[in-house]
Protein backbone atom coordinates (compact mmCIF):
# COMPACT_ATOMS: atom_id res chain seq x y z
CA UNK A 1 0.00 0.00 0.00
CA UNK A 2 0.44 3.91 0.26
CA UNK A 3 1.56 5.53 3.10
CA UNK A 4 3.19 8.46 4.23
CA UNK A 5 6.62 7.90 6.14
CA UNK A 6 8.49 9.86 8.29
CA UNK A 7 12.75 9.86 7.16
CA UNK A 8 14.12 13.19 9.33
CA UNK A 9 12.97 16.77 9.69
CA UNK A 10 11.23 18.32 7.35
CA UNK A 11 11.21 14.60 5.22
CA UNK A 12 8.45 13.03 4.71
CA UNK A 13 7.27 10.79 1.59
CA UNK A 14 4.89 8.86 -0.16
CA UNK A 15 6.56 5.09 -0.13
CA UNK A 16 5.04 1.41 -0.69
CA UNK A 17 4.82 -0.28 2.29
CA UNK A 18 3.77 -4.09 3.30
CA UNK A 19 -0.32 -3.53 4.46
CA UNK A 20 -1.13 -4.03 7.85
CA UNK A 21 -2.75 -6.94 9.86
CA UNK A 22 -4.61 -7.97 12.44
CA UNK A 23 -2.35 -8.57 15.23
CA UNK A 24 -4.86 -8.65 18.51
CA UNK A 25 -7.86 -10.23 18.62
CA UNK A 26 -9.65 -6.42 19.22
CA UNK A 27 -7.33 -4.98 15.79
CA UNK A 28 -9.75 -3.97 12.91
CA UNK A 29 -7.95 -2.97 9.39
CA UNK A 30 -9.76 0.18 7.89
CA UNK A 31 -9.47 1.47 4.52
CA UNK A 32 -8.74 4.69 4.74
CA UNK A 33 -10.84 7.06 1.99
CA UNK A 34 -10.07 10.82 4.33
CA UNK A 35 -7.12 11.46 6.25
CA UNK A 36 -5.63 15.25 7.15
CA UNK A 37 -2.72 16.85 8.32
CA UNK A 38 -2.21 18.08 12.06
CA UNK A 39 -1.03 20.97 13.57
CA UNK A 40 0.49 18.25 16.32
CA UNK A 41 1.91 16.33 13.10
CA UNK A 42 4.43 19.27 12.28
CA UNK A 43 5.44 18.53 15.89
CA UNK A 44 6.81 15.21 14.10
CA UNK A 45 7.86 17.10 10.60
CA UNK A 46 10.34 19.45 13.12
CA UNK A 47 12.03 16.15 15.05
CA UNK A 48 10.52 17.49 18.23
CA UNK A 49 8.91 14.35 19.10
CA UNK A 50 11.32 11.19 20.29
CA UNK A 51 11.56 7.79 18.70
CA UNK A 52 10.23 8.32 15.69
CA UNK A 53 12.21 5.87 13.53
CA UNK A 54 12.95 6.73 10.19
CA UNK A 55 10.06 5.02 7.85
CA UNK A 56 7.65 5.25 10.55
CA UNK A 57 3.79 5.76 9.31
CA UNK A 58 2.64 9.00 10.11
CA UNK A 59 -0.57 10.41 10.23
CA UNK A 60 -3.83 9.88 12.92
CA UNK A 61 -6.85 11.83 11.36
CA UNK A 62 -9.14 9.63 9.84
CA UNK A 63 -12.22 8.34 8.27
CA UNK A 64 -12.65 4.93 6.62
CA UNK A 65 -13.88 1.76 5.81
CA UNK A 66 -13.77 -1.65 7.65
CA UNK A 67 -12.07 -4.22 5.95
CA UNK A 68 -11.42 -7.48 8.40
CA UNK A 69 -11.88 -7.12 12.06
CA UNK A 70 -10.33 -9.53 14.96
CA UNK A 71 -12.18 -12.51 16.27
CA UNK A 72 -13.47 -10.03 19.70
CA UNK A 73 -14.45 -7.09 18.07
CA UNK A 74 -18.16 -7.24 18.27
CA UNK A 75 -19.32 -3.64 17.23
CA UNK A 76 -18.22 -3.15 13.50
CA UNK A 77 -18.05 -5.27 10.51
CA UNK A 78 -16.91 -5.21 7.18
CA UNK A 79 -18.25 -2.18 5.32
CA UNK A 80 -19.18 -0.36 8.33
CA UNK A 81 -17.78 3.59 7.57
CA UNK A 82 -16.45 4.77 10.38
CA UNK A 83 -14.06 7.72 12.14
CA UNK A 84 -11.66 6.72 14.82
CA UNK A 85 -9.92 8.71 17.42
CA UNK A 86 -6.53 9.78 17.07
CA UNK A 87 -5.33 7.90 20.30
CA UNK A 88 -6.24 4.60 21.37
CA UNK A 89 -7.74 2.78 24.77
CA UNK A 90 -8.92 -0.24 26.29
CA UNK A 91 -11.65 1.01 27.63
CA UNK A 92 -11.26 -1.94 30.52
CA UNK A 93 -8.42 -1.00 32.51
CA UNK A 94 -9.21 1.19 35.93
CA UNK A 95 -8.15 5.13 34.56
CA UNK A 96 -10.71 4.04 30.92
CA UNK A 97 -13.43 2.85 33.47
CA UNK A 98 -12.96 6.40 34.99
CA UNK A 99 -13.51 7.76 31.80
CA UNK A 100 -9.67 9.07 31.31
CA UNK A 101 -9.35 7.19 28.49
CA UNK A 102 -6.32 9.61 27.67
CA UNK A 103 -4.36 8.13 30.40
CA UNK A 104 -5.36 4.23 29.25
CA UNK A 105 -2.40 1.98 30.71
CA UNK A 106 -2.22 -0.19 27.17
CA UNK A 107 -3.20 2.77 25.23
CA UNK A 108 -1.49 4.72 22.34
CA UNK A 109 -1.23 7.85 19.81
CA UNK A 110 -1.78 6.56 16.29
CA UNK A 111 1.61 7.57 13.73
CA UNK A 112 3.77 9.34 16.95
CA UNK A 113 6.89 7.15 17.30
CA UNK A 114 7.87 4.67 20.01
CA UNK A 115 7.15 6.73 22.83
CA UNK A 116 3.66 6.82 22.43
CA UNK A 117 2.87 3.35 21.65
CA UNK A 118 4.91 2.46 18.28
CA UNK A 119 1.49 2.67 16.71
CA UNK A 120 1.79 2.49 12.55
CA UNK A 121 0.03 5.86 11.69
CA UNK A 122 -3.38 6.29 9.28
CA UNK A 123 -1.88 8.60 5.92
CA UNK A 124 -2.00 5.33 4.77
CA UNK A 125 -4.31 3.44 1.94
CA UNK A 126 -4.75 1.33 5.26
CA UNK A 127 -4.55 1.22 8.83
CA UNK A 128 -4.56 -1.44 11.64
CA UNK A 129 -6.41 0.29 14.59
CA UNK A 130 -6.01 -1.56 18.14
CA UNK A 131 -9.13 -1.93 20.70
CA UNK A 132 -11.53 -1.21 17.34
CA UNK A 133 -14.91 -1.59 19.48
CA UNK A 134 -13.74 1.37 21.89
CA UNK A 135 -11.47 3.84 19.31
CA UNK A 136 -13.91 3.52 16.09
CA UNK A 137 -17.66 5.10 16.03
CA UNK A 138 -19.92 4.45 13.28
CA UNK A 139 -20.26 8.00 10.58
CA UNK A 140 -23.94 8.89 10.98
CA UNK A 141 -26.13 8.62 7.52
CA UNK A 142 -25.65 11.59 5.78
CA UNK A 143 -22.53 13.02 7.24
CA UNK A 144 -19.27 13.76 4.49
CA UNK A 145 -16.12 12.27 5.65
CA UNK A 146 -14.96 15.93 6.17
CA UNK A 147 -17.53 16.83 8.57
CA UNK A 148 -17.12 13.32 10.53
CA UNK A 149 -13.32 13.61 10.02
CA UNK A 150 -12.14 16.45 12.53
CA UNK A 151 -14.41 14.59 15.35
CA UNK A 152 -11.90 11.92 15.95
CA UNK A 153 -9.33 14.60 16.45
CA UNK A 154 -9.71 18.74 16.51
CA UNK A 155 -12.53 19.24 17.27
CA UNK A 156 -13.39 16.69 20.16
CA UNK A 157 -9.93 17.91 21.43
CA UNK A 158 -11.73 21.67 21.45
CA UNK A 159 -14.76 20.72 22.39
CA UNK A 160 -13.76 18.91 25.60
CA UNK A 161 -10.91 22.02 26.21
CA UNK A 162 -14.42 24.25 26.88
CA UNK A 163 -15.86 21.15 29.00
CA UNK A 164 -12.67 20.71 31.02
CA UNK A 165 -13.23 24.43 31.93
CA UNK A 166 -16.46 24.01 33.18
CA UNK A 167 -17.92 26.80 30.90
CA UNK A 168 -21.21 27.72 32.58
CA UNK A 169 -24.14 29.47 30.01
CA UNK A 170 -23.70 33.56 29.70
CA UNK A 171 -20.16 33.43 30.56
CA UNK A 172 -17.30 34.86 27.87
CA UNK A 173 -14.55 32.88 26.65
CA UNK A 174 -11.15 34.37 25.12
CA UNK A 175 -9.75 31.44 22.52
CA UNK A 176 -6.21 32.05 22.19
CA UNK A 177 -4.76 30.71 18.90
CA UNK A 178 -7.49 30.27 15.62
CA UNK A 179 -5.54 27.65 13.94
CA UNK A 180 -7.87 24.66 13.53
CA UNK A 181 -8.03 23.53 17.19
CA UNK A 182 -9.06 27.16 17.91
CA UNK A 183 -11.35 27.61 15.44
CA UNK A 184 -13.43 24.19 16.64
CA UNK A 185 -13.13 25.65 20.24
CA UNK A 186 -15.13 28.84 19.15
CA UNK A 187 -17.62 26.84 17.94
CA UNK A 188 -17.69 24.47 20.92
CA UNK A 189 -17.61 27.35 23.15
CA UNK A 190 -21.20 28.82 21.29
CA UNK A 191 -22.42 25.12 21.04
CA UNK A 192 -21.87 24.80 25.41
CA UNK A 193 -23.34 28.01 25.94
CA UNK A 194 -20.78 30.94 26.22
CA UNK A 195 -22.73 34.74 25.45
CA UNK A 196 -19.53 36.08 23.93
CA UNK A 197 -16.15 34.58 22.46
CA UNK A 198 -13.57 36.31 22.57
CA UNK A 199 -10.42 34.82 19.11
CA UNK A 200 -7.39 36.16 19.93
CA UNK A 201 -4.39 35.84 17.10
CA UNK A 202 -1.57 37.08 15.85
CA UNK A 203 -2.70 36.30 12.39
CA UNK A 204 -5.60 38.61 11.20
CA UNK A 205 -6.87 36.51 8.82
CA UNK A 206 -7.40 33.87 11.19
CA UNK A 207 -9.62 36.07 13.67
CA UNK A 208 -11.46 37.10 10.35
CA UNK A 209 -12.58 33.57 10.33
CA UNK A 210 -13.62 33.42 13.91
CA UNK A 211 -15.38 36.66 13.48
CA UNK A 212 -17.86 34.91 10.94
CA UNK A 213 -18.53 32.37 13.04
CA UNK A 214 -19.82 34.98 15.67
CA UNK A 215 -16.51 35.78 17.43
CA UNK A 216 -15.33 38.98 18.28
CA UNK A 217 -11.99 39.20 16.60
CA UNK A 218 -8.92 40.35 18.70
CA UNK A 219 -5.88 40.27 16.38
CA UNK A 220 -3.38 40.65 18.63
CA UNK A 221 -0.48 41.98 16.74
CA UNK A 222 -2.89 45.41 16.13
CA UNK A 223 -4.41 45.54 19.74
CA UNK A 224 -3.02 44.75 23.13
CA UNK A 225 -5.51 41.56 24.32
CA UNK A 226 -5.32 41.75 27.53
CA UNK A 227 -6.44 45.54 27.29
CA UNK A 228 -8.84 44.67 24.83
CA UNK A 229 -10.46 41.94 26.79
CA UNK A 230 -10.80 44.05 30.11
CA UNK A 231 -12.44 47.36 27.84
CA UNK A 232 -15.07 44.83 27.03
CA UNK A 233 -15.31 42.68 30.22
CA UNK A 234 -15.66 46.45 32.38
CA UNK A 235 -12.30 45.21 33.73
CA UNK A 236 -12.54 41.36 34.69
CA UNK A 237 -11.24 39.55 32.37
CA UNK A 238 -12.44 36.03 30.72
CA UNK A 239 -13.99 33.66 32.74
CA UNK A 240 -12.61 30.96 30.59
CA UNK A 241 -9.68 30.86 28.40
CA UNK A 242 -8.89 28.14 25.97
CA UNK A 243 -5.03 27.83 24.82
CA UNK A 244 -5.24 26.31 22.00
CA UNK A 245 -1.31 26.92 20.90
CA UNK A 246 0.72 25.67 23.09
CA UNK A 247 3.82 26.57 24.40
CA UNK A 248 5.22 29.47 27.11
CA UNK A 249 3.94 32.53 25.78
CA UNK A 250 0.33 32.07 25.22
CA UNK A 251 0.48 30.17 28.20
CA UNK A 252 1.57 33.65 29.61
CA UNK A 253 -1.11 35.25 28.20
CA UNK A 254 -4.12 32.76 29.32
CA UNK A 255 -3.15 33.65 33.06
CA UNK A 256 -3.00 37.63 32.08
CA UNK A 257 -6.48 37.41 30.26
CA UNK A 258 -8.44 35.28 33.12
CA UNK A 259 -10.52 37.12 35.23
CA UNK A 260 -10.57 36.72 38.79
CA UNK A 261 -11.77 33.47 39.97
CA UNK A 262 -11.77 32.25 35.86
CA UNK A 263 -10.55 28.69 34.65
CA UNK A 264 -7.71 27.97 32.13
CA UNK A 265 -7.88 25.20 30.05
CA UNK A 266 -5.03 24.32 28.08
CA UNK A 267 -4.93 21.84 25.42
CA UNK A 268 -2.18 23.46 22.94
CA UNK A 269 0.27 20.65 21.85
CA UNK A 270 3.68 21.77 23.00
CA UNK A 271 7.27 20.15 23.00
CA UNK A 272 8.60 22.59 26.05
CA UNK A 273 8.84 21.03 29.18
CA UNK A 274 8.39 23.64 31.58
CA UNK A 275 7.43 27.37 31.46
CA UNK A 276 7.77 29.87 33.95
CA UNK A 277 4.09 29.45 36.07
CA UNK A 278 2.34 32.66 37.45
CA UNK A 279 2.35 31.77 40.57
CA UNK A 280 1.35 34.64 43.57
CA UNK A 281 -0.69 36.18 40.60
CA UNK A 282 -2.83 32.64 40.06
CA UNK A 283 -2.85 32.62 44.10
CA UNK A 284 -3.65 36.17 44.52
CA UNK A 285 -6.74 35.67 41.20
CA UNK A 286 -7.70 32.34 42.69
CA UNK A 287 -7.02 31.00 38.64
CA UNK A 288 -8.38 27.11 38.17
CA UNK A 289 -5.41 26.00 35.68
CA UNK A 290 -6.38 22.66 33.69
CA UNK A 291 -3.99 21.12 30.92
CA UNK A 292 -3.91 17.67 29.19
CA UNK A 293 -4.07 15.73 26.41
CA UNK A 294 -7.39 14.95 24.80
CA UNK A 295 -9.91 12.72 25.68
CA UNK A 296 -11.56 11.66 22.96
CA UNK A 297 -13.44 8.52 23.35
CA UNK A 298 -15.05 10.56 26.28
CA UNK A 299 -16.64 13.13 23.68
CA UNK A 300 -16.66 12.00 20.39
CA UNK A 301 -20.45 10.55 20.19
CA UNK A 302 -21.11 14.10 21.57
CA UNK A 303 -19.42 16.27 18.97
CA UNK A 304 -20.59 13.37 15.96
CA UNK A 305 -24.17 14.73 17.23
CA UNK A 306 -23.06 18.20 17.25
CA UNK A 307 -22.32 18.21 13.79
CA UNK A 308 -25.18 15.87 12.98
CA UNK A 309 -27.55 18.53 13.96
CA UNK A 310 -25.92 21.52 11.97
CA UNK A 311 -24.93 23.12 15.54
CA UNK A 312 -20.97 22.74 14.45
CA UNK A 313 -19.95 22.72 11.05
CA UNK A 314 -15.76 21.27 11.17
CA UNK A 315 -15.00 22.03 7.64
CA UNK A 316 -14.88 25.63 7.88
CA UNK A 317 -10.88 25.06 8.35
CA UNK A 318 -10.15 23.20 5.62
CA UNK A 319 -8.06 25.28 3.01
CA UNK A 320 -6.61 23.01 1.01
CA UNK A 321 -7.61 19.30 -0.56
CA UNK A 322 -4.92 17.00 -1.74
CA UNK A 323 -4.51 13.14 -3.01
CA UNK A 324 -1.91 10.96 -0.63
CA UNK A 325 0.49 11.62 -3.23
CA UNK A 326 1.15 14.55 -2.34
CA UNK A 327 1.26 14.63 1.04
CA UNK A 328 4.90 15.93 1.56
CA UNK A 329 3.69 19.20 -0.57
CA UNK A 330 0.72 19.58 2.05
CA UNK A 331 3.12 19.34 4.70
CA UNK A 332 5.43 21.95 3.17
CA UNK A 333 2.07 24.12 2.86
CA UNK A 334 1.52 23.73 6.44
CA UNK A 335 4.76 23.86 8.28
CA UNK A 336 5.11 27.59 5.95
CA UNK A 337 1.64 28.67 7.13
CA UNK A 338 0.29 29.34 3.64
CA UNK A 339 -2.12 26.07 4.66
CA UNK A 340 -4.95 26.51 7.57
CA UNK A 341 -6.07 22.71 7.05
CA UNK A 342 -4.84 20.07 4.73
CA UNK A 343 -7.10 17.37 3.60
CA UNK A 344 -5.43 14.36 2.12
CA UNK A 345 -7.87 12.36 -0.10
CA UNK A 346 -7.77 8.51 -1.08
CA UNK A 347 -10.89 7.98 -2.42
Amino acid sequence: MKAVTFHGVGDVRVETVQDPAIQEHTDAIVRITTAAICGSDLHLYHGAIPGLLPGAIIGHEYVGVVEEVGPHVRSFKRGDRVVGAFHVACGKCRTCRRSSFNQCRYGGVLGYGVAFGNLDGTQAEYARIPYADHTLRRVPDGLTDEQALFTGDILTTAYGAVVNSGLRPGENVAVIGCGPVGIMAVQSAFALGASRVFAVDLVKERTELAAQLGAIPVPSKEMNAVSKINEWTNGEGADVVIEAVGGPATLKLAFELARGGGRISAVGVTAEDTFAYPLMSSLTKDVTFRIGLANIHRDIDATLALVQGGRIDPTVVVSHRLPLEQAPEGYRLFDQRQANKVILQLS
